[in-house]
């Protein structure tokens, strides 16, 4: 099949990817909204069982260890079996995690089934749902991935709220067999309309704001082992890494940070809503704004919009600070994910971008594993999160000068193709 030919027309083909995109960001809101839902979970844990705050919190690290190891082979079973394959059982696996997690009597309990299950499926999904999408846009993909990435923001929207008031109606078992089976149901349902681009080759043409499938050419298509021997993809992988750490550690503990200060929980509970608004504001306009400056440019302004926020949480104590240092937290933490995903696409091409994709999603669970439980620590040794919150900001400064740095691989690439 060659470049721009209809399968059943122009209107139809667009309408595909568009479909797959909005279905591709609901099962992001209703799957992986794990972080959102910890966060609300972590004190009730607490006064249920008993357990330190960095104990509960090795069950994020213990899901990001998980979904470290998942995301590369999430990539490679993808690009050999099938995405769409490999996504359902994603799905499968964070449903089964969270009704699993409703017979939770101890740690390890909690580890494996809010940690490994979960954090097993969670690249399994995203990883080829983001393939997928890119596949369809090719380097224009940042907007259709913050839209799926929008699905996190609407998730840190509602999930904390809605978890809170079923945590007071029903209790923590019955609130998890609830959101297990929404992940179940919900998902396969929302999987179904998720469906792959054509097969297609040939060159782009020129002059076209939205062609039909989008690919990028032979020349520029790296394989996994080729990217790895690139600068690039390592410093796509330590902004992402340092990212991630920050993030987590500010979604799993600023509500108990809030609560420290006398905030109710309820009120607290609205600090992450209100984050969550910006970051999907971030995610659905910083994507649309990297196709016309430029993906590097927009993922330099929005680490350094997330360094400054991290800075005003360091002091915070007042309801005002919280909402104003995290809604500029979530608004510039909006872009970084999608465009991340644009560029690895831009960079390396989509044939094997599963594959390579999956590599440097691995760094984003990684640096899961630090931000949480090293926050718990400190906090259970110096009864505040002040330090911690230092830590994440002078970290996502050093990752702003890793954007700084940031360049396209050497091997020279078609025009319009460089990030």
């Amino acid at each position: 099949m060659k470049w721009g030919q209809p399968i059943t027309g122009t209107k139809r083909k667009i309408s595909y990817a568009w479909i797959a995109t909005i279905a591709g960001a609901f099962i992001v809101f209703i799957a992986g909204n794990f972080q959102y839902t910890f966060g609300v979970f972590l004190k009730p844990l607490i006064y249920k069982f008993g357990w330190s705050r960095a104990a509960i919190s090795a069950a994020v690290t213990s899901r990001s260890i998980a979904s470290s190891i998942a995301s590369p082979f999430a990539g490679i079973l993808g690009d050999r079996y099938g995405h769409r394959r490999v996504m359902l059982v994603g799905i499968g696996l964070v449903g089964l995690g969270y009704l699993l997690a409703a017979r939770v009597t101890s740690l390890w309990q909690l580890y494996i089934f809010l940690g490994a299950l979960v954090g097993l499926g969670m690249p399994a999904f995203y990883v080829p749902l983001v393939t997928i999408i890119t596949g369809w846009f090719g380097p224009k993909s940042s907007f259709p991935n913050g839209i799926i990435a929008s699905g996190f923001g609407w998730a840190q929207i509602i999930v904390p709220p809605v978890m809170t008031y079923l945590l007071l109606k029903y209790g923590l078992a019955t609130s998890c067999v609830i959101l297990g089976a929404a992940v179940l149901v919900l998902g396969a349902a929302a999987w179904s309309f998720v469906k792959t681009p054509p097969e297609k080759s040939g060159p782009p043409q020129p002059g076209k704001n939205m062609p039909e499938v989008m690919t990028i050419p032979d020349e520029t298509n790296y394989t996994l082992s080729e990217a790895l021997h690139t600068p690039a993809v390592w410093l796509l992988c330590l902004v992402q890494a340092i990212i991630a750490a920050a993030f987590q550690m500010v979604v799993i503990h600023v509500i108990a940070a809030a609560t420290d200060t006398g905030i109710t929980a309820e009120v607290a509970a609205t600090i992450l809503t209100i984050s969550g608004i910006t970051n999907t504001l971030g995610r659905l306009t910083l994507g649309g704004l990297a196709v016309k400056v430029g993906n590097r440019v927009v993922l330099t302004i929005c680490v350094a919009l997330q360094a400054l926020a991290l800075y005003m949480l360091t002091g915070a104590s007042d309801l005002n600070v919280f909402y104003a240092a995290t809604m500029l937290h979530g608004f510039g933490y909006g872009g970084v994910i999608p465009i991340i995903a644009t560029l690895t696409g831009a960079f390396y091409g989509t044939r094997s971008m599963g594959s390579i994709y999956g590599v440097v999603n691995t760094s984003y669970t990684a640096g899961g594993i630090i931000g949480p439980i090293l926050a718990g620590y400190i906090f259970d040794v110096t009864g505040s999160y002040r330090i911690a919150f230092t830590y994440a900001a002078i970290a996502t400064t050093v990752a702003f000068v890793l954007c700084l740095v940031l360049r396209p691989p050497r091997r020279k690439a078609a025009p319009g193709y460089e990030g």
